[in-house]
């Protein structure tokens, strides 16, 4: 298994946290750039807090200390650019968005996320607001490699095909919150009769990650810092991006899209 970042750590670590250690990893998020500068008594003054707590909240992290921490962070925190117009912060917030993304990719999950698809009866995408865009994304991408697939976004709608599918199945949940509720029931209720279950989500340990058989995790622009309309869907379409171009790795998908 691949070794993530430290702020790829904070994320999917960020529902497991106590409120304190929340609001440690809110100041470092927003201040990641010049924590390197700063003792761990002072980050315990900044956030109100204890250098026993921020030693607590680095090992949740999985860091041995707050200094193996800063280590690790400032491999990863850009220095913020000079240049302040409008295009080059799109790219700037791009890259990161995109590099953030592949770094939280793991192999196996991929494939066998692919290979789950694959073998699948139906597939079932549910998404709601702009999750559901991408939803409807993905299916036209599938319908063209004659995969059977769907794509729900409409809540009603999603807990009456889930009730409709069996161990044949496999429902794509995808919420970046993973709190979205009518996700979330529709996968209780799909898993339930026996369908295979997956989520595209920002943060582990969730009610949406409690009930995947497997998550693939994508950065939440909260990390990124103020992104004003960055859409946020960027880094859940990298995923299906990448999904596809696997799906064609088959030579009979290939020959059929």
């Amino acid at each position: 298994m691949m070794h993530r970042g430290v702020l790829d750590e904070l994320q999917l670590q960020y529902h497991s946290l106590s409120l304190k250690e929340k609001e440690i990893a809110d100041y470092i998020v927003q201040h990641k750039s010049s924590i390197q500068n700063i003792n761990i008594r002072e980050l315990a003054d900044h956030t109100h807090s204890s250098t026993s707590t921020i030693t607590r909240f680095c090992k949740k992290i999985h860091c041995d200390s707050f200094v193996d921490f800063k280590i690790r962070l400032s491999r990863e925190a850009e220095k913020p650019s000079g240049d302040s117009n409008g295009f080059t912060q799109v790219q700037s917030l791009y890259n990161e968005i995109v590099n953030a993304t592949a770094d939280m990719m793991h192999q196996e999950d991929f494939e066998n996320v692919v290979r789950m698809i694959k073998t699948a009866q139906r597939v079932q995408v549910y998404g709601l607001g702009s999750s559901g865009l991408s939803a409807l994304e993905f299916k036209y991408r599938l319908m063209r490699m004659n995969i059977t697939i769907d794509a729900m976004t409409d809540s009603h709608m999603m807990i009456r095909s889930a009730a409709l599918l069996n161990e044949n199945d496999l429902i794509i949940g995808l919420s970046n919150s993973g709190q979205t509720t009518e996700i979330i029931d529709a996968l209780k209720i799909g898993k339930k009769n026996g369908a295979a279950t997956i989520s595209i989500t920002n943060y582990n340990h969730t009610p949406l990650t409690d009930i995947s058989d497997i998550s693939l995790f994508t950065p939440s622009l909260h990390r990124m810092g103020d992104t004003h309309f960055i859409n946020s869907q960027l880094a859940i379409i990298y995923v299906l991006d990448v999904l596809s171009m696997l799906l064609l790795n088959d030579e009979k998908l290939f020959r059929k899209r």
